[in-house]
């Protein structure tokens, strides 16, 4: 990086914005321009593209849907306009053609800004005669040849690895091109950094550390920061409002990369969430824009929706996704105060061969775009933090049968389930100051945690916020190894006795503990809110793992160990009153305190069982004393988010309910009745006016004081109540 450019990465942390040229989008006190964007679509191109490609209808369309920013294809491995960077090949349609110098003319003309879109991570396997350095390499030194969704890249292709002067000679030479001939608004590399490393022998690698060590992985991610900040420095030179973003998302299992290091200099968060991946709800969407969200604070996140066809493991690139699927995952998109980032592969297929993804886009995000004051929020009214952990997705030891995000995967689904609203905070963001603004935190067997993290969260509660914790929360140091106890165990008066493993050990002599599919049930021994509405039944359902601990006082539900499953003769529990805590109660002064010892929320995750969601849900309302916020009453599965807006307030209320909600692909919506919202607003300042945004209608409420009270008479697959004060 040179002089100038490190002066233009200076100038994102000064916050330094440029004029716009594009109405509605310039600079404003809130920041530079894109901190405005709501709407991003955008078109891959295909080597066949540049043949006979309209750009008059690919423009028209862009507008019509009221585009504010495209992604346009330059690519690494072939080019889209006549280069001069060696070893920078022209797409095999091109012939001389200008595609990208034609498509940014006719975008300019309306109104729509242009981001630069490189795919670093491949190239052309011709490039290794003249540069066998930049590729990625097995153990025995063969090219890296793995293509999207596990296949296999075609034979002309091979994988680059990050640590040549591919990426640090190679890309910034075609950027500068970019940018000279071109002015582009922005800059992004597709298939990098991704979240998920893979590994490389190649002999830049060997020289650094062997990809087999744990070593690697902290060393792919300065590089990764390295290159970041070399992107955005040649992004800033001659333009303090062009920016530069990489490849980014994970989802709630998150990945190798500390994605809060890689964005401290980040101006957008482009979460390449496109669809929903194999064992994932449906609101896997909302999930990464909630993450993404608390990442980056007010800084944009655009989260990517593809328009082309994906179910579980199979792949239609250039087949039309199910409308239903489509239209929830950028109605999560924005509930979440993200940007719908619509995406389509191949401008030949989506304009001659199947045109149904086109309405889809242009409809979603037409309609957003007469709304567009009342998606631009200033901060959540939510009472509950639920915290998630990458950290611990990436080093927890989990138990056997289990996925280290089950329990955070679990709690996530009973809340929707409860209507129970919250906020996802992810523990390394953190702070003090964010908070304040919760009466309750939920710690899901958030197992990894940093001193700095458990001194924030003793803070919390010597504040007098209450906490809910579960299984083997904050049990583990940030190698992933095994504190001595709990390390919140003094706020809880509880010490750990025992392990995992000797929860599966019920009988005397026994040492080969049972099948992690075993489970416990859970003993009733005394009357607390907690357990009232179980009728009929001294035990209810438990969890497949736990912590043996000791706490003080008679514990309002005990464990049951498991026990032989069959033969039916031997199906009986061998102690079954104990004195295991399954639930360790406190109050200390206005803070209540709950731990579960066992693996509730994991296990309701992997089995659905009901007593697991009731138990769980009766907790937080428990814990929280009445203080959950915002309430939605009615029929129907649904996920809510309430905020207060640039004009006003905004509630959100997403409809789940589906037979494919937790699995494939929505096929059609189901909509739902009457929804009855309750808020407790700031202040108590008027509302003017209402409105269902959706239905298009006006909505009645009645507002007392700070008290804002309304009935949503239908929700198909999202409505947004906006109000104006």
């Amino acid at each position: 990086m040179d002089r100038r450019e490190f002066a233009g990465l200076s100038a994102v942390a000064a916050g330094i914005a440029a004029a716009s040229a594009v109405p509605g989008m310039a600079a404003d006190a809130a920041g530079p321009w894109h901190r405005r964007v709501k709407r991003v679509f955008h078109i891959n191109f295909n080597e066949l593209d540049p043949v006979a490609m309209d750009v008059t209808a690919y423009a028209d369309l862009l507008a019509a849907a009221k585009a504010q920013v495209t992604f346009l294809s330059v690519t690494g491995s072939v080019s889209f306009y006549p280069s001069a960077v060696p070893d920078f090949y022209p797409a095999a349609g091109l012939n001389g053609r200008d595609l990208f110098g034609e498509c940014v003319t006719a975008l300019r003309k309306r109104d729509i800004r242009v981001v630069g879109r490189f795919s670093p991570d491949i190239v052309q396997l011709r490039a290794a005669e003249r540069h066998p350095d930049w590729f990625r390499r097995d153990k025995a030194g063969a090219i890296a040849r793995e293509g999207a969704g596990g296949g296999v890249l075609p034979p002309t292709y091979g994988e680059t690895c990050q640590f040549t002067a591919y990426y640090d000679k190679q890309i910034p030479a075609i950027m500068r091109e970019l940018i000279a001939r071109y002015d582009v608004d922005g800059l992004y590399t597709n298939g990098w950094p991704n979240t998920h490393i893979r590994k490389c022998w190649c002999q830049a690698c060997r020289s650094i550390v062997d990809a087999d060590s744990p070593a690697y992985v902290p060393a792919y991610q300065k590089r990764a920061i390295e290159l970041w900040n070399l992107y955005t420095g040649i992004a800033k030179k001659g333009r303090a409002d062009r920016f530069y973003t990489g490849n980014l998302g994970g989802g709630l299992r998150g990945g190798e990369l500390d994605l809060t290091a890689m964005t401290t200099t980040a101006e957008v968060f482009l979460a390449d969430n496109q669809n929903r991946g194999p064992g994932l709800p449906v609101w896997d969407d909302a999930q990464q824009g909630r993450i993404a969200r608390d990442i980056m604070g007010d800084r944009p996140v655009f989260n990517l929706t593809s328009a082309w066809a994906r179910g579980n493991t199979s792949w239609w690139r250039n087949g039309t996704a199910n409308a239903a699927e489509t239209r929830t995952r950028m109605a999560q998109t924005l509930a979440t105060g993200g940007a719908i980032h619509y995406h389509w592969l191949g401008a030949q297929q989506g304009f001659n061969e199947d045109r149904r993804w086109q309405a889809i886009g242009r409809d979603y995000l037409a309609w957003q775009a007469a709304n567009d004051p009342h998606f631009h929020t200033v901060r959540s009214l939510h009472r509950i933090a639920l915290v998630t952990s990458p950290l611990t997705n990436r080093l927890y030891p989990k138990p056997a049968g289990s996925v280290a995000s089950d329990s955070i995967q679990g709690m996530y689904a009973i809340l929707l389930e409860a209507r129970i609203p919250f906020d996802l905070l992810t523990a390394e963001n953190l702070t003090r100051a964010k908070l304040k603004q919760y009466s309750t935190v939920l710690l899901p067997n958030v197992a990894i945690l940093t001193d700095a993290q458990l001194g924030l969260i003793s803070s919390f509660v010597a504040d007098g916020g209450s906490l809910m914790t579960s299984f083997e929360t904050g049990l583990y140091d940030v190698q992933g190894k095994m504190r001595a106890d709990f390390a919140l165990g003094g706020l809880f008066g509880m010490r750990r006795t025992g392990t995992r493993d000797d929860s599966h050990r019920p009988l005397p002599g026994n040492e080969t503990p049972y099948p992690a599919t075993f489970a416990h049930l859970q003993r009733i021994e005394r009357p607390h809110p907690i357990t009232e509405e179980f009728k009929d039944t001294n035990w209810i359902l438990g969890p497949n793992w736990s912590i043996p601990v000791t706490a003080q006082g008679e514990p309002a539900l005990t464990l049951i160990d498991p026990y032989p499953i069959y033969p039916t003769e031997q199906t009986y529990s061998r102690a079954p009153e104990t004195k295991k805590p399954a639930l360790v109660l406190r109050e200390k002064g206005g803070s209540r305190l709950a731990h579960l010892t066992g693996d509730n929320e994991g296990t309701y995750w992997r089995t659905g069982g009901d007593d697991l969601a009731r138990l769980v849900a009766n907790t937080v309302r428990w814990v929280a004393n009445g203080d959950v916020g915002p309430s939605v009453e009615g029929d129907g599965l649904i996920e809510t988010f309430t905020w207060q807006t640039e004009p006003g307030y905004a509630v959100h209320l997403l409809n789940y309910t589906n037979p494919n909600a937790y699995a494939n692909t929505f096929r059609k919506e189901y909509a739902i009745g009457p929804q009855e919202v309750h808020v407790t607003l700031p202040d108590g300042k008027p509302i003017r006016q209402a409105k269902l945004l959706r239905a298009g209608t006006a909505l009645t409420f009645t507002q007392t004081g700070r008290d804002l009270r309304f009935i949503v008479p239908r929700v198909v697959e999202y409505e947004v109540a906006a109000f104006e004060t």
